[in-house]
């Protein structure tokens, strides 16, 4: 099985027990898998039809059911989302939950169309917020929800490089200090292979985990720093937004140590993304 994040996971044993479970749930044999290890939060065993997502952690057992009661909830969209085809089952604290596998690949044309881009951003940002209310995250759940800034701020930049550290909080508080806008549902990860395509269109988008009512620029910098499409969507969207846009993207390596100290992963894996925050803040300082 390919380590391709280094992300923690569940004891290698359990792992047949959890998948047989789960596919048994959903009325299929077991079966071969082919392992996706992407997330952060679940990683994915794949057979034809059906994909398996596993907890990394026993403590996101009861998120990931709240985020797939959202999935189930979702209206018709114009892309597959992946939707329950059985019951979860849990094995010493790990949940494993069956769902439909999306077609299409995680690969993007090399320059994707603007308005195939526009009509995703459109489509999800029109979902009606109030019949998903209770399945939805906080906005900014990833890295602290209502305490994000407290948790950046006195968590993270401490942790970082001395000679960034000044940069990091100057775009903590760009964020904090955007003006507030109607919100909208957001993916709240809408970005690399969270999107299916086939002939140059999505036809699929994964992990709602994060999905939360919040500022429609947050899916906006997700997507644009995910297919390098800045260029592609300034001819699509309106220049507010795509500023509001650019300061989401700038805080996004310090929301990934903020999730990783706030998962209590392990430290190793704190560290390297340390490591990555640093230079990503060298990389492309503010101005």
């Amino acid at each position: 099985m390919p380590h391709e994040t280094r992300f923690v996971r569940p004891p290698e044993a359990l792992l047949p027990t959890l998948v047989d479970a789960a596919l048994r749930s959903a009325g299929r044999r077991p079966a071969p898998v082919v392992w996706a290890e992407h997330g952060s939060h679940t990683l994915v065993a794949l057979t034809d039809e059906v994909a398996v997502r596993v907890t990394r952690q026993p403590h996101a057992a009861d998120d990931l059911l709240r985020a797939q009661r959202l999935v189930d909830a979702l209206p018709p969209l114009p892309f597959a989302v992946p939707r329950s085809v059985g019951d979860a089952v849990e094995r010493e604290g790990y949940l494993a939950v069956p769902v439909q596998r999306l077609p299409g690949t995680p690969e993007p044309p090399a320059r994707p169309d603007p308005a195939v881009l526009r009509d995703l951003l459109d489509a999800v940002h029109a979902v009606p917020l109030a019949p998903l209310t209770a399945h939805l995250a906080a906005p900014r759940a990833f890295c602290g929800g209502d305490t994000w800034q407290q948790v950046l701020h006195d968590r993270v930049v401490p942790l970082l490089p001395a000679d960034v550290r000044d940069e990091a909080a100057r775009r903590v508080s760009a964020l904090a200090a955007l003006d507030a806008v109607e919100p909208v549902l957001n993916h709240g990860d809408l970005a690399g292979s969270n999107l299916h395509w086939q002939d140059g269109r999505v036809v699929g988008v994964l992990d709602w985990d994060l999905a939360a009512p919040d500022d429609p620029a947050e899916d906006v910098a997700a997507l644009a720093t995910s297919l390098a499409a800045w260029d592609v969507l300034s001819g699509v969207l309106d220049a507010g937004t795509l500023r509001r846009a650019r300061v989401f993207a700038r805080t996004f390596p310090l929301q990934v140590v903020g999730y990783g100290l706030l998962q209590r992963r392990p430290s190793a894996e704190v560290e390297r993304l340390v490591e990555r925050a640093g230079r990503a803040l060298r990389a492309e300082p503010s101005t």
